[in-house]
C-alpha cells in the first residue's frame, strides 16, 4: 500500500472500505487503521464530498489513490488531523485537482502546508502530471496562505472561487 511520509505526518490513501467507514462510522475506520479514536465526525459538506469521492473510486477501484481521500495522520499523536482529496487521474492537459481540509482543533499548526508540499511534489513526480490544481473560496484566507507558502499561483477566478496551480 502506498503511503507518503513527512517529518510529522503520514498520508494514507483510503480504500473504498475505509472511505465508506470514514463517512458512516469514523470510529471503525480509525480502529481498522490502528489510529487513536477521536470521536470526531465529518461535517455535512465534507460527508457529501466524501460520498462523491467514493462513487468515483468505485467506478475505477484499480486507480483508487487518484479518487480517494488521503487521511492525514499525526505521527506523534497517532490520530487524524485532516485529509487531502485527489479528484481523479490527470486530464489531457496533465492536470490533477486536489482538495483538502484540516480538522478545526489542528488548524494553525502547519500540518496542511507540510501535507500540500509533500503531496504536490509526489504528484509532480508521477507520469502524466504536469500541474497540480486547487480551488478555494475567495474568503478562505487560511487556505490561500497554505497554497502561497507551497508555491501555488492564482491562474483564474470565478465570482466565488480562485483557481491555483503548482508547476
Amino acid at each position: 500500500m502506498i503511503e507518503l511520509d513527512t517529518e510529522r505526518l503520514i498520508l494514507i490513501p483510503l480504500t473504498a472500505e475505509n472511505l465508506r467507514l470514514l463517512i458512516d462510522n469514523p470510529k471503525k475506520m480509525e480502529q481498522s487503521l490502528s489510529i487513536n479514536e477521536s470521536n470526531r465526525f465529518l461535517s455535512s459538506d465534507l460527508k457529501q464530498a466524501m460520498e462523491i469521492r467514493l462513487s468515483k473510486l468505485l467506478s475505477d477501484e484499480e486507480n483508487y489513490i487518484w479518487y480517494t481521500n488521503w487521511l492525514i495522520v499525526s505521527k506523534d499523536q497517532n490520530c487524524s488531523v485532516g485529509g487531502v482529496m485527489l479528484k481523479g487521474l490527470p486530464n489531457e492537459n496533465g492536470e490533477v485537482v486536489i482538495g483538502y481540509y484540516t480538522l478545526p482543533e489542528y488548524q494553525g499548526n502547519g500540518y496542511m502546508t507540510e501535507t500540500i508540499n509533500n503531496m504536490k511534489n509526489w504528484l509532480l513526480d508521477q507520469a502524466d502530471v504536469m500541474y497540480v490544481i486547487a480551488d478555494t473560496d475567495k474568503d478562505n484566507i487560511p487556505s490561500h496562505r497554505v497554497l502561497e507558502k507551497c508555491g501555488a499561483k492564482i491562474y483564474k477566478e470565478t465570482d466565488e472561487l480562485y483557481f491555483w496551480r503548482f508547476v
